[in-house]
């Protein structure tokens, strides 16, 4: 009798309804198309890391994400297709699912190699930029 309520048990948990989770060609094609982004967005995503080495970040205030509304499935041109997958693969960060803005996209390779596991809760409630703040004062502090 065990198997058969096993069975019946699994069989009610395939049919649950499971949530879309939004992946990051999505969600950067989304920016894409509502931020306007062009090709030399791309050349600005080469120099993040040097602007972010001279630049003495200081920790004024604690931004919170702006909620932005990406569709789950995006219908896009070809040239914001070949843009999508370039800074897909230029960024090529699991966080990138995570940005809300092209500033984040930015931030978004830096604040991964400071810390690889950030949480996903804070990755969708802070944005990027405090929370690469705070890691930087973390090894500040740790030195």
């Amino acid at each position: 009798m065990d198997l058969l309520k096993d069975i019946k048990h699994k069989r009610a948990k395939q049919r649950q309804k499971k949530p879309i989770k939004r992946d990051a060609f999505n969600q950067i094609s989304g920016l894409v198309r509502q931020c306007g982004l062009e090709k030399s967005f791309l050349d600005a995503l080469d120099k993040v890391g040097d602007y972010l080495a001279t630049k003495n970040l200081k920790f004024a205030r604690i931004r919170l994400k702006v909620p932005v509304e990406s569709p789950l499935f995006s219908l896009v041109t070809k040239e914001e297709y070949f843009l999508t997958m370039s800074i897909i693969k230029k960024v090529d960060c699991p966080y990138l699912r995570f940005a809300h803005s092209p500033e984040e996209v930015l931030l978004c390779k830096p604040l991964y190699r400071l810390n690889p596991s950030l949480a996903p809760e804070r990755l969708m409630r802070y944005h990027f930029e405090t929370l690469l703040l705070h890691e930087r004062t973390k090894i500040k502090n740790n030195e």
